[in-house]
């Protein structure tokens, strides 16, 4: 039988590790992957440098950590969104409006540097297995949606749940590159929905019709 005595050594465990991924995202926010050091990372946990260490091989292990653990809670936030709301557009709305949100506030300097890094392929390919699970995400939502509306889908599920998360990553490019013409979030995710929408739904909730009325 477990104890919650047996646990505290996995929670202590579990507890520096978080305070070590949250402290690499705050300094990454702040600098940037390629400027942010495992001194300041330790530095912003209130921990050793050699203690990170204990936890992480290397910075690009730290980063790898960081995203996969952000990703799940951002993921786990955005099935909790979907699931309260009733209706098909309802549900992709509420999870598009959580994940944007996430993509702003914690993943800018991450998306913009991670391709400078030196990653494994196994780092790559646990990367990808994290950001995979928001695509098939909504790409059951999607395929849900036209099997409901008994049409034949103008374009796969698969590849509109592609898009669709490209179009919310995006932004973040678009404020990098073009920072004179870049929009503010609201006025993008806003312009954002209302494409999607017209993809997907071609016009109109019947809610929003009904508001209208």
């Amino acid at each position: 039988m477990t104890t919650q005595k047996d646990n505290a050594p996995k929670d202590a465990v579990r507890d520096k590790r978080m305070a070590i991924i949250d402290a690499a995202l705050a300094v990454i926010s702040e600098t940037g992957i390629l400027n942010a050091t495992v001194e300041d990372i330790a530095r912003r946990a209130g921990v050793a440098k050699g203690t990170v260490y204990l936890y992480f091989k290397t910075k690009e292990e730290i980063l790898v950590e960081m995203v996969v653990e952000k990703s799940g809670e951002t993921l786990a936030a955005v099935h909790k969104a979907a699931s309260g709301v009733s209706g098909i557009w309802e549900k992709l709305r509420a999870a598009m409006r959580i994940h944007f949100a996430n993509i702003i506030e914690h993943m800018p300097n991450v998306l913009i540097d991670e391709g400078m890094l030196h990653l494994t392929a196994a780092h790559k390919k646990k990367l990808l297995n994290a950001k995979f699970a928001h695509v098939k995400f909504y790409e059951e939502i999607i395929a849900e949606h036209f099997a409901k509306s008994g049409r034949e889908p103008p374009f796969s599920p698969l590849a509109s749940a592609l898009a669709l998360i490209g179009g919310l990553i995006g932004y973040v490019f678009q404020r990098h590159h073009f920072k004179d013409a870049a929009v503010g979030p609201d006025e993008y995710l806003r312009t954002y929905e209302a494409i999607v929408q017209a993809a997907l739904i071609g016009g109109e909730t019947k809610s929003e019709k009904s508001k209208r009325k």
